[in-house]
């Protein structure tokens, strides 16, 4: 158990300082450390081929590598964009990105990052990766003839007809994929903020261990039990989860097990425990674009310790309310399932914007 908590814990990334890189991605979409090997030329181009494609992209080359690698890096700098558009950092052993989650899907970021990792420089992992993103295809050409038909002798105009069905069938295959990828995509994002949440509390939980060993108080190691219980349950639900209950399911367990760690606190601390969380009723919960109501606040009597990490599960919560949205107004069909087993009564989703909040990844470099 402690050996599990231990890797968990080593999944939280140390904040970076990209201060520096600020002010060339404010003025130029781009950053490029000196001493790195790539060219303000490729880098300049993949940024302008990342805005057409309609998304607020920002690159950024690194000399040495940051503390807590490439998506550390890129979240931070993110933050200090105010959180709009995507930073992608290129740093000599890893890549990774963050963004908001408005253009490109997790699932299409990371794969245009596990492109990129093949990259023998840092230009080539630039130019692997916009070309994976924007689905450009390498190389190419076009030639034909200055006649009035094919070289079969079939006019134009049929060629024409038959290249607009084409277009057509392609546009419609191509905008059913992207739905497709786009629900894949929420879900792996959901599964990875959950992941981050459980490492939050696996340090937690690492960080009480002492304090309740040596306590003589049995209620303070009930609640610490059951919270390392819930915790383990929790990490196993993520792992094998498919579907939005499952990890409604999994929200759940996230907000149980903080609330039990918050309250072996609360009595070593000799303070009153805090109150059970209790999900939102269904016809209560106010629609994903609004605040997802809060989890009930501690009682007066209980102050939370300032070092402690774990939070709660709010901000997924809107995710999967949203992808509960979608799904009822699509049929039920796709990542299906709801909080209360019935499609009915779910909140509709933004009529605007289309966000779905952070979405954060990357690789080691192979090259």
């Amino acid at each position: 158990m402690k050996r599990a908590l231990f890797s968990l814990a080593a999944l939280v990334l140390i904040a970076a300082t990209p201060g520096e890189a600020l002010p060339g991605l404010e003025a130029d979409g781009y950053f490029i450390e000196p001493g790195s090997d790539a060219t303000e030329q490729v880098v300049s181009d993949a940024v302008f081929e990342g805005r057409a494609d309609g998304g607020r992209l920002y690159i950024v080359v690194l000399a040495e590598e940051p503390p807590g690698g490439a998506p550390t890096f890129s979240d931070s700098t993110l933050d200090l964009l105010d959180g709009d558009g995507y930073v992608v950092t290129v740093a000599p052993q890893t890549v990774g990105f963050a963004g908001g989650g408005t253009s490109w899907t997790v699932d299409e970021m990371n794969s245009a990052v596990d492109a990129a990792l093949d990259g023998g420089s840092d230009d080539e992992v630039v130019e692997i990766f916009i070309a994976t993103l924007v689905d450009q295809p390498a190389g190419g050409g076009s030639g034909g003839d200055d006649s009035g038909s094919s070289g079969g002798g079939i006019p134009w105009t049929w060629i024409l007809l038959l290249g607009g069905g084409g277009f057509l069938l392609w546009w419609y295959f191509t905008n059913r994929s992207r739905e497709m990828r786009s629900s894949a995509g929420r879900m792996a994002q959901v599964k990875e903020m959950a992941k981050e949440k459980l490492a939050e509390v696996a340090n937690d939980i690492l960080e009480m261990e002492d304090e309740v060993t040596t306590s003589e108080n049995s209620e303070v190691k009930e609640h610490y039990q059951r919270a390392s219980a819930t915790y383990s349950q929790a990490m196993e639900d993520t792992e094998h989860a498919t579907t939005v209950a499952e990890m409604m399911k999994v929200s759940e367990e996230l907000d149980l097990a903080i609330w039990e760690l918050d309250c072996a606190e609360a009595l070593l601390d000799g303070k009153p425990k805090p109150p059970k969380p209790e999900p939102p009723p269904l016809e209560t919960v106010t629609p994903p674009q609004q605040p997802v109501p809060p989890a009930p606040t501690p009682s007066a009597g209980y102050d939370r310790r300032p070092e402690r990490q774990s939070g709660g599960s709010n901000d997924m919560l809107s995710v999967l309310l949203t992808m509960m949205a979608m799904n009822s107004m699509r049929g039920g069909g796709g990542f299906g399932g709801s909080w209360t087993g019935s499609g009915g009564g779910a909140p509709r989703p933004p009529t605007g914007g289309g966000g779905f909040g952070r979405i954060r990844g990357g690789g080691r470099r192979r090259g």
